[in-house]
């Protein structure tokens, strides 16, 4: 295993490897406040259950997720051999990457390889500017090939619904977004993710405003509105059907 975590500075780079490894035997892992680095793994052996932002799903060999820095998450599984790479990176770089909170991937073929040549080089005779540089060149080819090759339509749909679901949307807007009926849009994405759009869309604003109750001051009628509610009834209702109680008692039992 590889560490560049100063405990007693920060360290000013554009980007900074921080940790790197492998788990032959991954312990249960729960952060319900996230990590504070962003972070790629993936499964070598086994599979694992993986609850993100909200989502559960299961990942098995040759799968893997990123997850940006302060994401809630947890996984556990029976037996599970991971592989995982965090490091610092600009929000604004993912952003403009069009990466929410979370993305799933294929474990494209050069990784294992590519993973190893950059332990090697982190902890051999290497200085914090040639380690910064090339987990760099490691993690940007990473999400190139993940991008890349993850062009269907449910995946830059809900890349659009993660980015944009504070406003307004309706199924009609989604649609015309990417040039596609709204019958296509819904059946196409049900086949690809399991769930509807909206149930996608409606998991996502819950998400988030468990994450602005839990953390911030503001009035709750316009914590609905930040995350994308017309009306507090209406956020009120869709809340404690997803979460098993009000906005406000959420945020009197998180504090």
């Amino acid at each position: 295993m590889f560490a560049e975590i100063h405990k007693n500075r920060e360290i000013e780079l554009p980007f900074v490897l921080t940790t790197l490894g492998e788990s032959v035997k991954q312990i249960p892992v729960h952060r319900p406040e996230g990590f504070n680095h962003h972070q790629f793994i993936w499964v070598k052996e086994g599979s694992g259950c993986f609850e993100i932002a909200g989502e559960r799903f299961t990942l098995g060999v040759g799968e893997g997720v990123f997850m940006r820095a302060n994401v809630p998450h947890s996984y556990e599984g029976k037996p599970f051999h991971t592989a995982w790479c965090t490091f610092t990176l600009s929000p604004k770089t993912l952003d403009y990457l069009g990466v929410g909170e979370y993305l799933r991937f294929t474990v494209p073929p050069y990784l294992d390889r590519e993973t190893a040549h950059l332990m090697a080089h982190a902890n051999g005779k290497s200085t914090l500017l040639s380690r910064s540089a090339a987990g760099y060149a490691y993690v940007t080819e990473l999400f190139s090939t993940i991008l890349s090759s993850a062009d269907t339509l449910s995946t830059r749909v809900l890349q659009m619904l993660e980015q944009r679901y504070s406003e307004p949307l309706t199924l009609y807007d989604i649609a015309d977004e990417f040039s596609v009926d709204r019958f296509t849009l819904c059946r196409t994405y049900k086949s690809e993710r399991g769930v509807t759009v909206m149930d996608d869309l409606n998991r996502i604003r819950i998400a988030k405003a468990k994450r602005v109750l839990k953390y911030g001051t503001d009035p709750i009628e316009k914590v609905g509105r930040m995350c994308g509610f017309d009306s507090p009834s209406y956020f009120g209702k869709r809340f404690r059907e997803a979460v098993g109680q009000t906005p406000a008692e959420y945020r009197k039992n998180a504090k």
